[in-house]
């Protein structure tokens, strides 16, 4: 769940918890209070009827007791019964039309040394408050008066389903608002985020704007000071590792020019020796001892030539990389007996770069070496063409392929060491490295070097 989300969700939870607890507990309340408030209107009525009782008692004017009550009953809506007990239970008037509910009389009685006694009562009407009020401390009798609940409950509901709305209309209504503020509060994370995630691909020119001076703000200032320093450390490392390489094929060129020219010019000179020695030695045993070391030396020779083509081919620099290659992977054919097959499309007579060459060439010869150490292949297929100003280069074998993750992520793996080799000799010359590979499917190098020639198709590196 994305922060916006998260920030909403919260808002949401806290309205809900705001709006639910706060009407649970005014319903609560109210219900205490209009519960208090019926009982104390009910002693009061009773206390009201109790007062006016005695006379009519006393000089057994029951019908004007009758009327009495009626008259309360018909003034308060909410008062279901009042009934007058004499002090044996009896009773003296009623506003019930057909005889006391069973069990009304016993449910409430006046404790002794109490003024009154207040119930609440189940009733097949509904709950009520009944009241008992003694008559001249209970001498003269006692009044019962029983108040409904229903109004006051529908009150009570009516007040609960409006808080509850307006706690509805609340909850939308901030939820909308949420929405927008997380959206403007994230917004800047999310700009964060996809530079940190630009960042991880390689892409150290990122900068997020800065758009205000609060966390966020000082947030992104940090992090665009840390790309900023991240890509001038990029850059010295590129400077230093094409120094490094520049290097280190200027001395590959210079011991393959010395191993081709002086130690391939001394062994061609011992071979001479070796065979005028041959042809002029009498004993047959020392002809064959100076045969058997002009063999040798012969080998050495050949060795040797190997090697220099090895540490820097003298086609590169003279003929260019197609040269280059074709001469390298019939060597390697016949060297490792794998089958391999180079097609050079578009490029057949244009120069690359020079440094393009040489790493293209360097990239070609790592890939076929991890062919012949890991990989055994049958069939290898190196594809070398112009594509809509772009040089791409592939490198694809049937072998037995590898986990890319699993190779990449062990530190020590030799395998590894080359392939990121291939990587950095790409990046420097400005393009992308490819690999695709899964155990049992072969592997596949691709490289992509978007390049640039004049309008006339010479090289543009003036000093090859």
């Amino acid at each position: 769940m994305s922060l916006r989300y998260k920030i909403v969700v919260a808002i949401a939870v806290l309205v809900l918890a705001l709006g639910v607890g706060g009407t649970l507990h005014a319903r609560l309340t109210l219900s205490s209070i209009s519960q208090d408030d019926l009982e104390k209107r009910g002693v009061a009525v009773a206390n009201d009827v109790a007062s006016h009782a005695p006379e009519p008692l006393l000089t057994n004017d029951i019908y004007g007791l009758y009327q009495h009550i009626s008259a309360v009953l018909a003034t308060n809506t909410d008062i279901r019964y009042i009934v007058v007990l004499d002090p044996q239970g009896g009773v003296k008037a009623s506003t019930f039309s057909s005889g006391l509910p069973k069990g009304l009389r016993e449910a409430n009685a006046v404790p002794p040394g109490q003024l009154s006694s207040v119930k609440t009562l189940n009733t097949s009407e509904g709950s009520m408050v009944d009241v008992a009020m003694p008559i001249l401390g209970g001498d003269a009798g006692t009044v019962r008066l029983g108040i409904s609940r229903e109004s006051a409950e529908s009150q009570v509901a009516r007040l609960t389903f409006n808080l509850l709305a307006l706690t509805g209309g609340v909850l939308v209504a901030g939820l909308a608002a949420a929405y927008v503020l997380a959206t403007l509060f994230t917004r800047p994370l999310a700009r964060l985020a996809e530079a940190a995630r630009a960042v991880g691909r390689g892409e150290l020119s990122q900068q997020v704007a800065i758009e205000s001076r609060d966390e966020v703000g000082r947030l992104a200032t940090a992090f665009n000071t840390m790309t900023e320093q991240l890509r001038e450390k990029e850059e010295d490392r590129t400077r230093l590792l094409e120094k490094v390489m520049s290097a280190q094929e200027e001395e590959r060129k210079r011991i393959a020019r010395e191993l081709h020219d002086e130690a391939g010019q001394a062994l061609s000179s011992l071979m001479l020796g070796l065979k005028h020695l041959e042809e002029t030695c009498l004993s047959p045993s020392e002809k064959g001892k100076a045969a058997e070391l002009r063999s040798l030396a012969a080998d050495t020779l050949e060795l040797t030539h190997d090697l220099a083509l090895e540490l820097r081919p003298s086609a590169l620099d003279d003929l260019g990389l197609v040269a280059a290659l074709e001469r390298y992977v019939k060597d390697y054919a016949r060297k490792y007996g794998i089958h391999l097959d180079f097609h050079a499309a578009a490029l057949e007579d244009k120069r690359l770069p020079a440094q393009e060459e040489i790493a293209l060439y360097r990239i070609v010869q790592e890939a076929l070496t991890n062919v012949a150490k890991h990989a055994a292949a049958r069939h290898v297929s190196v594809l070398l063409e112009e594509r809509n100003g772009t040089t791409v280069l592939i490198v694809e074998d049937d072998g037995k392929g590898f986990d890319i993750e699993t190779v990449m992520s062990s530190a020590g793996h030799s395998r590894r060491l080359g392939l990121l080799g291939m990587e950095e000799r790409a990046a420097l010359i400005g393009g992308r490295l490819t690999i695709e590979s899964r155990p049992g499917a072969g592997t596949a190098v691709f490289v992509e070097v978007p390049r640039a020639i004049d309008g006339h198709g010479t090289d543009p590196d003036p000093h090859r």
